[in-house]
């Protein structure tokens, strides 16, 4: 079973991966797959997917949004998937609107490509997981309980639906429904233009329903003239309430729900069979799935078809679906996809560098421990092990001794893996950053000459947007980026938290800790409005807790601000690119200052997050480098048996 299909599980230990995790790493995974970037948002109404055009850096732009409260019938993640897979199998739905809005039966045409559409992305995504097959199927079954069933069993639409919704009983005496079940197993693991390609071979039946309806009811010009009626197809449609239904599929793009229910109340008025069939219809039917612009064949756009070249364009579609599902699969399968993909308002910034000093005398107190640690655990010669020791295997064959105890064993080494994370908003600047710098120089020079300690450490701020910077060190070298950054002057801690959590856990060491310094109370912006502390909280906490499944060893320590150092305005020199301070910013920063300012050593915010074991007070950072270098050291000894 591939990660993908332990990710989908149903009874997964939420306090391991949570259902914000899990929706973000499943969506990484399409990004990754797609070289795309998807903004995740859980607003209120519908479940849908818009293409937002290319960035800068020539990745495809999306937003999907999973309905909270969920839609009846569909929970969360099963929609995250269904969604997911307009992207990954490419739904052409801007072209073909293009292609199908011209057509006097437009809002019926597109109503039935979109189940064809739905059908086809739904058995990709079920071909690569079992799990997803079984998501899909419980879904579209409680969809097709909720169904309504009219007066017209013939209506193409609702036939589509019924079998799709696993309620066949409900339609299979209906006019072509043997063609209609055939389209939905057609369909199925084809190319993105597949839909296209399956509508084209059921079209005929859709126009011929369309024309011999019995239930069918004039309502433009008021006319009854049966000539006309079938010399223009514009004023057939089914009975009033059948209709309505059918044009709600087109209203419904760019619609708020709310609005158009208030469309159909002031047309209709309170019918409440006919809101439910229109909300029926358009949770599976969404038209609010846009895509980016493709040509469509040629040969899909010609005005009439004969079988032979419609059974063609059919196994084409089969042929082309499986090359683009081999494809697909091969980048889903990839194994760095997760460590490579970040979330939508997460960037790698390059910092500007500067100088950094060590503090020899702590490394090389650190340094002679860790050696001394490292000796405790030597090698011996057993009976078992994963090696054979040559020298002795030799000897005891000289000896005439037992040649079986020839194999070098010691304690099991996994090592151990530090992650630093530093907030780099502007508060930090001047010492404070300084000393953050120092502290990270002085351990990598204490771990010269001993193995199998790995650290890392990262540098993160946000910006008034809501987007966050952050800067790796992973090396000696990258200390000279440990410094303060241009526009990214906020405090964003749930992501300082999360993005450590993902360097430790893709860093090999079994004993893992976490060292995060700050100064400031935690504070996010997102669209240059500050998020209410008492909800920021919260999603901190929800990150911490992803880390906690990572790692128990989870140490905060808080700067106060003190006589000792000073508050750094923000100026030109924060900039790399000659930019200035806007007054925006420069308003951000004395908000932030004014929070920071309230900091105490018995801050109940950050107790509140961190738990009073896990945080450390200090009055400046000179103390916070002593603090930091004790609990390193303490925690070295603790886990010397498990690493050296």
């Amino acid at each position: 079973m591939t990660h993908l299909e332990q990710n989908c599980k149903m009874n997964r230990d939420k306090d391991i991966l949570s259902d914000s995790e899990l929706f973000e790493k499943t969506t990484d995974i399409v990004e990754h797959a797609t070289n795309a970037k998807i903004a995740l948002t859980f607003k209120r109404g519908e479940n849908y997917c818009t293409y937002n055009g290319v960035n800068p850096d020539s990745t495809k732009s999306y937003t999907i949004n999973i309905s909270t409260p969920p839609v009846k019938c569909i929970d969360k993640y099963t929609a995250l998937l269904h969604e997911l897979g307009h992207v990954l199998y490419q739904s052409p739905f801007t072209p073909i609107k293009k292609t199908l809005e011209n057509s006097k039966n437009y809002p019926l045409y597109f109503a039935i490509f979109n189940v064809l559409e739905d059908q086809r992305i739904e058995s990709h995504l079920s071909e690569n997981y079992i799990a997803y097959r079984q998501r899909f199927k419980k879904t579209t079954t409680a969809l097709g309980k909720k169904m309504n069933v009219p007066k017209n069993i013939n209506d193409p639409l609702f036939i589509l639906l019924a079998i799709r919704f696993n309620q066949e009983k409900i339609v299979v005496n209906s006019k072509n429904f043997i063609h209609y079940k055939k389209a939905l197993e057609d369909v199925k693991n084809t190319d993105k233009f597949g839909a296209l390609r399956v509508f084209i071979s059921i079209k005929k039946y859709i126009e011929e329903s369309l024309v011999s309806d019995s239930t069918c009811t004039v309502i433009q010009n008021n006319t009854s003239n049966e000539s006309e009626l079938i010399d223009n197809p514009t004023h057939v449609v089914r009975s009033k309430h059948e209709s309505q239904m059918i044009e709600s599929v087109l209203e419904i793009t760019g619609s708020p729900i709310t609005q158009l229910e208030n469309n159909l109340r002031k047309e209709f008025g309170n019918d409440n069979s006919l809101l439910s069939d229109v909300q029926q219809v358009k949770k599976i039917i969404s038209d609010n799935s846009n895509s980016e612009e493709i040509s469509i064949p040629q040969e899909l756009l010609d005005e009439s078809y004969d079988e032979s070249q419609i059974d063609e364009l059919l196994k084409d579609g089969k042929t082309q679906g499986q090359k683009q599902f081999s494809e697909i699969r091969e980048k889903m399968l990839a194994p760095d996809i997760i460590s490579n993909s970040l979330p939508s308002n997460v960037t790698k910034i390059e910092r500007k560098e500067a100088k950094y000093t060590i503090d020899y005398k702590v490394s090389s107190s650190l340094n002679k421990l860790f050696k001394k640690l490292k000796m405790r655990n030597k090698p011996y010669v057993d009976y078992h092990g994963h090696e054979i020791d040559i020298e002795e295997y030799v000897n005891n064959i000289i000896r005439g001794i037992d040649i079986s105890k020839s194999f070098e064993n010691r304690k099991k080494a996994h090592g151990s893996s530090i992650v630093i994370s530093i907030d780099g908003s502007s508060s930090m600047a001047g010492h404070k950053i300084k000393t953050a710098q120092k502290l990270v120089a002085t351990i990598y020079e204490s771990l010269k000459g001993i193995p199998k300690i790995e650290v890392k450490g990262n540098v993160w701020a946000g910006n008034l947007n809501g987007d966050v910077g952050i800067t790796e060190i992973n090396s000696m070298k990258d200390v000279r980026k440990i410094t303060i950054d241009g526009p990214y002057i906020t405090t964003p801690t749930h992501m300082g938290l999360e993005y450590s959590g993902r360097m430790l856990k893709n860093m090999k060491g079994e004993k893992k800790l976490l060292i995060l310094i700050t100064d400031g109370i935690p504070n996010h912006y997102k669209n240059g409005s500050h998020l209410q502390s008492i909800h920021y909280n919260k999603i901190c906490k929800k990150s911490l807790q992803k880390v906690l499944g990572i790692t128990t060893n989870v140490l905060c320590i808080v700067v106060r601000d003190s006589q000792l150092e000073t508050f750094t305005p923000i100026d030109d020199s924060f900039f790399t690119n000659g930019s200035k301070p806007s007054s925006a910013m420069i308003k951000c920063q004395e908000n932030i200052a004014k929070i920071t300012a309230k900091l105490t050593v018995g801050n109940e915010e950050f107790i509140k997050l961190f738990g009073t074991k896990r945080i450390i007070h200090v009055n400046n950072m000179d103390q916070a480098f002593d603090k930091i270098v004790k609990q390193f050291k303490n925690f070295m000894q603790y886990n010397a048996m498990n690493f050296f």
